[in-house]
């Protein structure tokens, strides 16, 4: 006889794995001719939806979980998402809860957009201040 703690957790693994591959992942990058401070420049896109991705929520952590910057669509949805982000200014649509706090040369930073999809993209700066991607 099979245990049901067992069962449960075999039941929760491919709820999972369900929930994770029908939900298509934000793609997140950084603009090649954008990659400086004080700004720089990030694309998202959504391969849902080919006319705008649809994100609700955007934040900027530095790697000991630090709050750089944070805005959130008002009112909430996803109307105001737009394809590209610029750090620190807020786009339409989007009210600033936190930050923008200064980048700084030598950090490590992950962007983060969420809605029903969500996407990442982790960032360094160097000491020249130019943002390259980097694997979390």
């Amino acid at each position: 006889m099979r245990s049901p703690r067992l069962a449960n957790l075999g039941w929760a693994w491919v709820l999972l794995l369900l929930l994770t591959a029908c939900r298509p992942v934000l793609q997140v990058s950084l603009v090649a001719s954008a990659r400086h401070l004080p700004a720089p420049r990030f694309t998202v896109e959504d391969p849902e939806h080919v006319d705008r991705p649809r994100y609700t929520t955007v934040q900027v952590l530095d790697r000991a979980g630090e709050m750089y910057w944070q805005l959130r669509a008002e009112p909430y949805g996803d109307l105001a998402s737009v394809a590209s982000l610029t750090y620190g200014e807020a786009p339409p649509g989007f009210t600033v809860l936190d930050g923008p706090r200064a980048l700084q040369p030598g950090g490590r930073y992950a962007l983060y957009v969420v809605g029903k999809n969500r996407g990442t993209l982790h960032f360094d700066v160097d000491m020249e201040g130019h943002a390259t991607e980097v694997s979390p």
